[in-house]
């Protein structure tokens, strides 16, 4: 899979679907966390093998707002 740079969040902001580790750089939290949660089926994801493909930002916002106390005015991800 390709790596992209981003020049700024804003960037990650438009964009539909994510990879663990720019959904991890948006929140501020570690990309493990993010892998853990797909992994266990708490975070919605493409997965393939062992790999995550990629992570819709609807399912990322549903796993904020499920978790204690992120979804309830922690780190946000704009909605269109």
């Amino acid at each position: 899979m390709e790596r992209r740079t981003h020049h700024s969040v804003y960037e990650l902001l438009q964009q539909e679907r994510y990879t663990p580790e720019e959904v991890a750089e948006l929140l501020g939290i570690g990309v493990h966390i993010i892998q853990h949660a797909a992994f266990s089926g708490e975070l919605r994801a493409q997965i393939v093998g062992h790999d995550i493909i990629s992570i819709r930002r609807d399912d990322v916002l549903a796993w904020l707002e499920a978790r204690d106390g992120l979804g309830r005015g922690g780190p946000t991800i704009a909605r269109d």
